[in-house]
């Protein structure tokens, strides 16, 4: 929150200077005029440090960890000042350490603790600062501290799962492209040359590589320049278009076997941040506008945003979630059962659970089929270019075969 040097005079026409933090000059006027002054200028003290603040960022593994400490200190009976302070000695990054500091000395002049994480937004994600927010007021914040932390291990889990086992098809497909480029670039050119010295007829296959090779000859730097600038320029795409990011997670959730296991997981990460949001007590629309935040996907998220409008206009989740088909039937019979029975989280808690026994299935699966298939693409693939170099080879030696 903005940190603001502010001068004020109070009714009897006495000059008060002072360091106050507040969201805007208006709640600083706001909050001045409780205590009985009159603002008259204001100016931010560090526009800098604020803006280095909002910079910061944090492992997710590491916010875990962070929010974890302090809920296992504040259920001490640790004071919250003391539980957020860095200690010497501790194990904690530059980041970590910077953040804690800057909580404590906010904490300590009266800014309640939700206020003091949207210092830092790209560090405490919007959900974290609503249930903060609605755990003050309630008296729990150690006890939200806590499921937040389990929370986001497993978020942090289900993500390190997911990018291990994409490595080895990322490593087998990033080495075909090496093969193939290597020799289109610089194996056919030498061979189409003796080829055709020897003026032989050219297999349809052979024809197909040479002018494959010509275009990669020609055009090899437009070709490198678009693989290396082709991802940060999707990333930019999708993340200023809407449109683009929707068509994006529409063909991920249809590749065979990969998009189950994304689907599935993008559930799972919905109806898990949903819980924690109703344990906190935050209300059902709230809950899932705030849930929308991490499932990842734009698709899931449009379904959800149609959820959100059909509760706030009185109908009920299990309903609304009869009429999209991107939630498993398992889910919409839960919601359903939970609904009727007034635990709505205990009922997603079983679904969680189902999910977290089939996620690692899912997955074993999908590289069960995928393993092969790239053995079996390598092969076939490796064979077409050894078959383009021979064949015209074994055409001029047994030109009867042809």
């Amino acid at each position: 929150m903005p940190d603001f040097r502010y001068t004020a005079v109070t009714p009897g026409g006495q000059i008060h200077q002072g360091n106050r933090e507040a969201e805007n000059m208006g709640r600083l006027s706001d909050a001045l005029a409780r205590d009985g002054l009159e603002l008259v200028n204001a100016e931010l003290r560090d526009k800098k440090a604020a803006s280095r603040h909002s910079r910061l960022k944090m492992k997710t593994a590491d916010l875990a960890n962070l929010i974890f400490q302090i809920g296992i200190q504040l259920r001490a009976g640790v004071p919250i000042v003391e539980a957020l302070r860095p200690r010497a000695g501790e194990d904690s990054s530059k980041a970590e350490g910077a953040v804690r500091q800057r909580l404590a000395e906010m904490v300590e002049q009266g800014t309640p603790l939700s206020q003091g994480f949207e210092a830092f937004p790209s560090i405490f994600p919007g959900y974290v600062r609503n249930i903060v927010k609605v755990a003050e007021r309630s008296g729990s914040l150690d006890q939200n501290f806590i499921e937040l932390r389990d929370y986001l291990e497993w978020m942090d889990q289900n993500w390190k799962t997911f990018k291990q086992a994409m490595f080895y098809p990322a490593f087998v497909l990033g080495a075909l492209f090496i093969f193939i480029f290597i020799a289109l670039r610089f194996v056919f050119p030498t061979v189409t040359e003796l080829l055709f010295e020897l003026d032989i007829p050219l297999p349809w296959i052979t024809q197909v590589m040479i002018s494959a090779s010509d275009f990669v000859v020609k055009y090899w730097i437009g070709i490198l320049a678009t693989l290396f600038l082709a991802p940060p320029a999707l990333r930019v795409l999708f993340k200023v278009s809407k449109q683009a990011a929707l068509a994006r997670d529409h063909f991920l959730i249809r590749i065979p076997f990969l998009g189950n296991v994304i689907l599935t997981l993008a559930v799972a990460r919905f109806l898990r941040s949903l819980i924690l949001m109703q344990k906190a007590g935050i209300v059902i629309t709230d809950s899932l506008a705030m849930s929308r935040e991490v499932v990842g996907n734009r698709v899931i998220e449009r379904s959800i945003i149609r959820i959100e409008r059909a509760v706030s206009n009185g109908s009920t989740m299990s309903s609304s979630m009869a009429k999209d088909s991107i939630f498993p039937p398992l889910v919409r019979t839960m919601v359903g059962v939970g609904e009727r029975s007034g635990s709505l989280d205990s009922s997603l808690q079983a679904v969680v659970d189902y999910y977290d026994d089939l996620l690692p299935r899912k997955i074993k699966a999908f590289f069960a089929v995928l393993e092969p298939g790239l053995i079996v693409f390598t092969v076939v693939l490796a064979g077409l270019v050894a078959a383009a170099v021979f064949l015209p080879l074994v055409n001029m030696l047994s030109p009867s075969a042809f």
